[in-house]
């Protein structure tokens, strides 16, 4: 019995899966669901710090949540990753349109929640870091001092802050 034009495949083949779902179900994390775990990881914990979390109707914005710190609203858009490779955790900070790789630029978000889930630390960045970027490299915990991000660690008071956040 032959099979119909332009009907299912059936199962895909192992080495024809992409790279980040091999890693996720490695982990024994379904490629799928990982954003998800993401996104609710960052409800728990910015709820639990405090703030008020929101969101968006619908899949047409750049960011996953608004979140109101003291007077402002900011856009948050969540990210996560799970694999550590040659000694850094590569974070994708994008959009995808047509298959093509898209950096976010400072109009669509204000800031990129990423979420290093095999060690369960959140990185918060403002958008200026991640503008023209598509992926960020981030250290483990241990390496503080190699990390050029470190100080985004657990910068959860950037949230607070009402204005645009700065340093040095």
């Amino acid at each position: 019995m032959s099979k119909a034009k332009g009907g299912s495949r059936g199962r895909i083949p192992p080495r024809e899966r992409s790279s980040a779902r091999k890693v996720a179900e490695a982990l024994g994390v379904p490629a799928l669901l990982q954003g998800d775990l993401g996104e609710v990881a960052f409800v728990h914990k910015a709820m639990g710090l405090g703030f008020v979390v929101a969101k968006p109707y619908g899949h047409i914005h750049r960011y996953d949540f608004i979140v109101e710190g003291g007077t402002k609203l900011w856009r948050v858009q969540v990210k996560t990753c799970t694999r550590l490779r040659r000694g850094v955790y590569r974070l994708a900070v994008r959009r995808t349109l047509n298959n093509k790789k898209i950096a976010y630029t400072a109009s669509e978000l204000d800031f990129v929640a990423g979420y290093v889930f095999p060690e369960g630390t959140w990185y918060l960045l403002p958008v200026r870091e991640v503008v023209g970027r598509t992926s960020l490299g981030l250290r483990p915990k241990e390496c503080v001092g190699l990390d050029p991000y470190a100080h985004y660690r657990e910068a959860w008071h950037l949230l607070r802050e009402p204005e645009d956040p700065t340093f040095g």
